[in-house]
């Protein structure tokens, strides 16, 4: 089976970037090295990867802040620390960040290798079970409007309960969310944050605003960034043509999103 997931490599030692580039470049997968947590903090606002393996010492901006960093664009990723000696603590932060595994520097490369193949099996299991509970709980919430509208009043007309922004048609009476006539699966509460969105095309909402208007409760703007992003990540999965390059949900950096307005095929 031919093998195309993209891997960030960082690590500010060149000849363990060189080492692990060549064997994982052997082996089918597409990898891109940074030498420093800067570079890598870059490539990851840019860029989308489907597995880190990151050095946790580096001068300047260490490990844990590029795993911070990928975290808040990439909630899901997994990730693997590259260390040369393990403690108590950077296990503890770990598991904080769901990191994966800890490898030691001079674990042999085919163990490596092993616990690259065990991530990247781990995180598609884990993509498909998500997309079998959506479609599940969208089936589920699509049954309930269904028998909601047979005993109870529908509003007086289609207009008033369907919001419309280009291609992107939410029916906020049944909570079901089309693009270009495809239905989205969406969970109940993805289907909040987008509509809060549309109610607010162009106009960009905080993560705080987000928050209490999908959820109903006040949170700091940096606990409800938190809170926000990986719905965010997910609306933009099952909306995006290019969830890495978005063309509907756009990010205000460090403030909030906002839905474009004009957002039709060229």
């Amino acid at each position: 089976m031919s093998q195309s997931e993209r891997i960030l490599l960082v690590d500010d030692e060149a000849n363990i970037r060189l080492t692990l580039s060549a064997m994982l470049t052997r082996a089918g997968y597409d990898v891109t090295t940074a030498s420093g947590g800067a570079e890598a903090i870059t490539l990851l606002e840019e860029q989308t990867f489907d597995l880190l393996i990151v050095d946790l010492k580096m001068p300047g901006v260490d490990g844990m802040q590029v795993v911070t960093s990928a975290r808040a664009h990439h909630p899901d990723v997994p990730i693997i620390i590259l260390t040369g000696h393990g403690s108590l603590e950077t296990a503890i932060e770990g598991l904080r960040h769901g990191i994966f595994d800890y490898l030691l520097k001079n674990t042999e490369p085919a163990k490596v290798l092993e616990r690259v193949q065990a991530a990247l099996q781990a995180h598609a299991a884990e993509q498909r079970r998500r997309t079998l509970l959506n479609a599940v709980e969208a089936a589920v919430q699509e049954l309930r409007g269904s028998v909601a509208a047979t005993a109870e009043t529908p509003p007086a007309s289609q207009t008033e309960r369907t919001i419309v922004i280009g291609q992107l048609q939410l029916d906020t009476w049944r909570q079901v969310a089309t693009l270009g006539g495809r239905t989205l699966a969406l969970t109940p509460t993805e289907f909040r944050v987008l509509l809060c969105l549309a109610e607010h095309a162009g106009t960009m909402l905080s993560y705080s605003q987000l928050v209490k208007c999908a959820q109903g409760y006040d949170a700091s703007d940096l606990e409800a960034g938190e809170l926000i992003k990986p719905h965010i990540h997910h609306l933009r999965q099952k909306l995006e043509p290019d969830p890495s390059s978005p063309r509907y949900i756009l990010n205000v950096r460090g403030k909030g999103y906002l839905l474009a307005v004009n957002n039709e095929s060229s």
